[in-house]
Formats: C-alpha cells, structure tokens, sequence
C-alpha cells in the first residue's frame, strides 16, 4: 500500500482529489457568507433562528469552511503537505459528532449524504497527505512563518477576498437564479409520492398550548396506501403539512380527537388550502366527536367572506364554488367496546375509540389497521383501559405525553413571577394528561411495537432534556421510544415487521 501511494501518479491523483475538496470547501464557505439561511436548510437541515443564528452561520460556518479551504488548498498545492493535517482534525471530529448523534439521539439520521461525503473527503486528504510524507525528499522541517509570508499564500487570500466581493455584489442574481429552483420545487413536489405501499404516520404538530418555538399545535397524517387522513389540526400545523409537500387537495377526512383549542386551532386554514391547493369539488369532511358541528360551522362562517373572494378572483380552476369549507360528521354511535368504526375498505380500516380527558366528553382515540400493519394514536387522555385495548399489538402508538416533575418546575416559575392563572392551569393540567412512564407500562402491557410521544408538555426546546422527560419509561418498556417533533415520518411496510424512521423537512 505504502509502496502505491508513493508513486508520482498516485500523489498527483490525490493532490488534485484533494484540490477539488478544497475548492468545495471554498464554495460553502462562500454560500454560508452569503446566503447562510439557504445553505443551513439544505446542507445542514437545520431552521436558523432570528437573526442570532444567521450571524452565527455567517461567521462560525463561514470561517470554518472557509478555513477549511485554506489549509486544504495550500496543503495541496504546495510542498507544505503538513497543513493538510488541520483539515483532517476538523473532519474527524465531525465525522465523531455524527456517528456520537447517531447512537444518542433518537432521530433518524437525515445527513447520511453528509456523513459519507466527509468520510471520503476525510479518506482523500488523508492518503493525500501520507502519498506525499513518503517522497524521498519529505524529510525537511518547515516553519509556518515560511507559509504564512509567501507570495503565493497571498495571492490565495487576494483571491478568497475577491471572490467574497463579487458574491456579495451578485446577491441579487445569485438569488433569482436560486429562486427559480426552489419555486419550481416547491409547485411540483408532493412528498408523499415517493413513499412505497404501506402504512406512514408523519408529524406535523407535537406541542401543546405551552409556547414551544420548535413545535406547532398537535396534527398527524396517516397515509394508508392511497388514503390520506389527518388527524387533530393544532395552530399552525398546516404550514408544517405544507413544508413536508403533504397533497392537502388529496385528504380523505380530518380526525379530531376532540374540540380543546390547540387541537382545532389550525382548522379553518387546513380547509382553506385543502379547498385551493387541489381544487376539491366538495367540502373537507371533519369527523369527530360531538361538538364538532360548531366547530365546522364557526370556521365556515369565519372563512365565508375568504371564500367568496377567492371565487371571484381564482375561478373554478382553483376555487370551485362548492367545495369551501368543510361538513361535519359526529360520531355519537359507539359499541359496548366503545368504539366506532369510521372508514373501512378491503385493506383499511379506521376506529374511533373512546378516551378518559375528563372533563372533556366525549374525546377519541384513533386506530388505523392496513395489511397487517397498525398505528395508534392516543388523543389527550389519561391512562384508560379502552386505549389498553385499542393498542395491542399496534405496531406504532402514537401517545401524548405530561412529564409531572418538569411541568412543577415551570408551575414555580410561574408563582415565583406572581403569574397566578398560569400557575393555576399547570397544576390542573396534570389531572388529565398521561405521564411518560404510565405510557410504558400501556406500550408493555399491549405488547406494542414502538412508542412515538407527542403533544409534549412542558415544551422540550433542546435534547439535553429528553432524558428527563422520559424518566423511567424507557425501564418499563423495552421497546423503542422517540421523542416527536415535526417532519419525522414512521412507514410501516405489509412486507416487514419494522418500523421505519425518515424525515420529510
């Protein structure tokens, strides 16, 4: 091997490999400089928040990558092949990040491109660098000072400063050029097309009524084969439907679980775009439990006006003059099991099941069975015997969740700040809500698949704090236990017992 790499081809090969590495690096630390909230969502998946974070990815992803650049370029196309050794540090210790990401944290792991690029940007540097340490003439000790002040590391930087310049004088091309791409993206794409025959539950909304910058108001779509249903529409969960490209004209029906504020927030928009973004003939049914009448017919009247404009300014080629708004069905019918069955066909069948949310009557559960794969989803509920049932042996439950010691914290907080009615609602809220361990001991006891909690409370802005939320439920329930958040997508295929995890943000 040593005996390859030493040979002139070889190093060459490498040199030029590795150039090409630095000149990407180059590239990305310019993007970061210049349009750093594009390169954030779509090299590193991540939101920037508020101006803060895009000054941090101006200079911190800036600076590195651009640093990167440096040493890799002058490592490679000088004598100095030493400097190589600084851009090979840094990517071992991301390549660490990663793989230590991976074992702990329970989200899927949505930057496999970008794990396999650095290791083969890793790889090639390294070879690089021991290609060039086995030359006969690679014994001489050189001194920084001997690099820093030469013509030609000068030159560099001149050139990384002009390049800056003109990116920043070209921001107005380089961003109608960008534009068109992504608006063309974002007109054609439906995300669920590329998802294979199965059962999928994607997360849209898994807050709750506490503010929680990361999540917006409980919702979910199931998709089973080619029905899609979403169920409970919290404050702004159908902008997250969008941004996952959900086909809202293609929903079959809204499932709410109950009438409670945060679960039908979002409602009068989801049947609103529902109407507009698919054309639909015919009003969005919304099934649900009693009460749900209203709650159509107060988002109809709200959004009439709306209606009556986008006739008359669309047309029926968007706006078809009947299909505004949505039409109740109540389900007021439930067996001595007390359950409903809401939708069934020769493959699906979908069940309304009662829950305990006293002193909200009635409130529901939701469980979709597709060949032979299940998801359960709880609604707001304390621990009961009919959701007990209802999830035996489902694949996926689907289950809200209250972590008591958490949400004591936040009530001090609150009666520390002389903030009485907030205080008041945290310790009301913990009488009807489920804790993470009770959870368990339902998944264990049903002998279910893999638990999914949502409608978090308190909010859960950062990692470090899952473990707490979770307590000791991961000591009751052997199974797999992920914390929601908005974007995650589990697909549930006839032909496998497993439960996948991807991402649709």
């Amino acid at each position: 091997m040593s005996t390859l790499l030493a040979t002139p081809r070889v190093e060459v090969a490498l040199r030029v490999l590795g150039a090409g590495v630095g000149i990407l690096f180059l590239l990305m630390g310019l993007g970061f400089l210049v349009m750093p909230e594009v390169l954030a969502t779509t090299l590193l998946a991540a939101e920037p928040a508020r101006a803060v974070g895009i000054n941090s990815l101006r200079g911190d992803f800036g600076g590195l990558f651009l640093g990167l650049s440096l040493f890799t370029l002058v490592g490679t196309s000088t004598r100095h092949h030493w400097l190589l050794l600084v851009p090979i540090v840094f990517l071992a210790l991301i390549v660490m990040g990663r793989l230590i990401s991976l074992v702990v944290d329970d989200l899927p792991l949505v930057a496999k491109g970008a794990l396999a690029s650095e290791l083969a940007f890793l790889a090639i540097l390294a070879l690089s660098m021991r290609s060039t340490s086995l030359r006969p003439d690679a014994g001489g000790r050189t001194h920084v000072g001997s690099v820093v002040f030469r013509k030609r590391f000068a030159l560099a930087i001149g050139i990384v400063v002009a390049l800056v310049t003109l990116a920043f004088q070209g921001q107005r091309q380089i961003g109608m050029r960008l534009l068109g791409g992504l608006a063309s993206s974002f007109v054609t794409t439906n995300g669920l097309e590329r998802l294979p025959d199965g059962l999928h539950v994607g997360l849209a909304g898994t807050g709750a009524p506490l503010p929680d910058q990361r999540r917006r108001g409980p919702c979910s779509f199931v998709l089973a084969g080619k029905h899609l249903f979403i169920v409970d529409s919290g404050p702004g969960s159908t902008l997250s439907l969008e941004s996952m490209r959900v086909p809202l004209g293609d929903i079959q029906a809204v499932l709410l679980t109950h009438v409670h504020s945060d679960h039908i927030g979002g409602l009068g928009e989801l049947m609103l775009k529902a109407w507009t973004r698919g054309a639909r003939p015919e009003p969005l049914k919304v099934v649900g439990p009693e009460g749900v009448e209203a709650v159509v017919a107060g988002f109809n009247l709200a959004y009439f006006i709306d209606a009556g404009f986008r006739v008359a300014h669309h047309g029926p080629i968007v706006a078809p003059a009947g299909g505004a708004g949505g039409v109740a069905e109540t389900l007021t019918s439930f067996g001595p099991d007390g359950t409903a069955v809401v939708f069934e066909t020769e493959n699906l069948k979908v069940t309304a099941f009662l829950v305990d949310h006293r002193p909200v009557e009635p409130a529901l559960g939701y469980r979709f069975d597709y060949k032979g794969r299940s998801v359960v989803i709880s609604g707001d509920t304390l621990p009961s015997e009919s959701l007990r049932r209802q999830a035996q042996s489902a694949d996926v439950l689907l289950h809200e969740a209250l972590q008591p010691e958490m949400l004591r914290v936040v009530h001090d907080a609150a009666l520390a700040a002389g903030r009485v009615s907030a205080a008041k609602v945290t310790a009301d809220i913990l009488t009807y809500h489920t804790f993470p361990e009770e959870v368990a001991r339902i998944a264990r006891d049903a002998n279910v698949g893999h638990v999914v909690l949502h409608h978090l409370i308190p909010p859960v802005p950062v990692r470090v704090l899952h473990s707490a939320f979770l307590g000791d439920a991961r000591n009751i329930f052997s199974g797999p236990i992920t914390m929601g958040i908005e974007g995650m997508v589990l697909s549930l295929r006839p032909d496998r017992s497993s439960v996948d995890v991807g991402w649709l943000l």
